[in-house]
């Protein structure tokens, strides 16, 4: 039986690499594209859009596995069924059960390496993507480890301790100068969010350098005409895809102790624990259907049964995220709830072919 396992899993393998390969480059390509409208703004170029694309890479190709390795667990099996070869393992006593976990085995080995990849290396190539493009992009900012930022405008000196993908800013500190270069004021907020054209500081403290003293005031709300380039607030948030899982869930408890809305790192989180679910269950769906309904159709045709597949799959999760957001759903059973229903279709396909 070794060698059944080494012979299913190097058909699996070899084909799910390919399209992986193809789908990670395209979806590369499309974001390259998509970059094409920023290149000449400030000192970015069509070489810092390349190694943009490169970094981000890695966390592109984790999201779209699932997917790659349902085609390619479909392209690999369907040759070989093409060929006659699952059959002559069926008639030489190879029962549906012990082709699903050769074929489970190399999914396994492929599942750890993606791992790898996507919760190792790709969360911090993508924040190392972000901050170069954000530096490129607006030259007078600084970009600190913590995900904080500085950004000067003129006399102006702001730093911005988070940022959220609404643009809201917390613990921001504004440090202006005087045209002598010397301090002149010092605004301190709790946190600033745009609103209607303008900025609003809540919880303001603002310390004046006088020649003989240091005047101090607060206020519980300011209103600001201009803060900063409220694009460069969204480009620099940090986003659930820039952290690991240790520190996303740092993150949430971070901001839920500050008040702030975290359902969509919560799903995000939920998301990203769920992954090697959905990536299994989409290897599961591909031997239940090479198996059952696929088995008499050619092999383009079973290809194209399985991008139709995978896209519907992305297409629910994506529907279900959405609605469980707007619909206040626990992000558990937002992120679970599409493997669930596939793994309900695929036993239901299994009891009516008896496989």
């Amino acid at each position: 039986m070794k060698r059944l396992d080494l012979y299913l899993g190097k058909a699996v393998l070899s084909a799910t690499l390919l399209v992986w390969l193809l789908v990670s480059a395209l979806d590369g390509l499309l974001v390259l594209l998509g970059q094409l409208a920023d290149i000449s703004r400030g000192d970015y170029g069509l070489a810092d859009a390349a190694l943009f694309v490169l970094l981000g890479l890695p966390i592109r190709a984790w999201q779209a596995f699932p997917v790659a390795l349902l085609i390619g667990a479909v392209l690999g099996l369907g040759n070989l069924a093409a060929q006659w070869e699952l059959n002559a393992f069926r008639l030489a006593g190879c029962s549906v059960l012990r082709l699903t976990l050769a074929v489970m085995y190399a999914g396994v080995l492929l599942l750890a390496g993606a791992l790898l990849l996507g919760e190792g290396w790709a969360p911090h190539g993508q924040q190392i993507a972000q901050q170069l493009r954000s530096q490129a992009i607006y030259q007078d900012v600084s970009v600190q480890r913590d995900a904080g930022f500085w950004v000067r405008d003129g006399r102006r000196f702001i730093q911005v301790g988070r940022s959220e993908a609404d643009g809201s800013l917390g613990q921001v500190n504004v440090y202006q100068l005087s045209t002598t270069k010397g301090l002149e004021r010092v605004t301190a907020a709790g946190s600033a969010r745009p609103q209607n054209g303008h900025w609003l500081l809540e919880d303001v403290s603002v310390s004046r350098f006088l020649k003989q003293h240091i005047e101090v005031g607060h206020r519980a709300e300011v209103q600001w005409q201009k803060l900063m380039d409220r694009r460069l607030a969204q480009l620099l948030t940090r986003d659930a895809g820039t952290l690991s899982l240790p520190e996303l869930h740092e993150y949430i408890d971070y901001l839920q102790s500050n008040g702030s809305d975290v359902s969509a790192y919560r799903l995000s989180y939920w998301q990203r624990l769920g992954a090697p679910l959905s990536a299994l269950t989409m290897l599961l769906l591909a031997v239940v259907l090479v198996l059952g309904p696929l088995e008499r159709l050619t092999l383009g045709q079973r290809l194209l049964v399985a991008v139709l597949a995978g896209l519907g799959f992305k297409l629910l999760g994506g529907i279900v995220a959405h609605a469980g957001l707007v619909y206040g759903m626990s992000p558990l059973w937002s992120a679970f709830l599409p493997s669930l229903a596939v793994l309900v279709s695929i036993a239901v396909v299994a009891l009516k072919y008896r496989l």
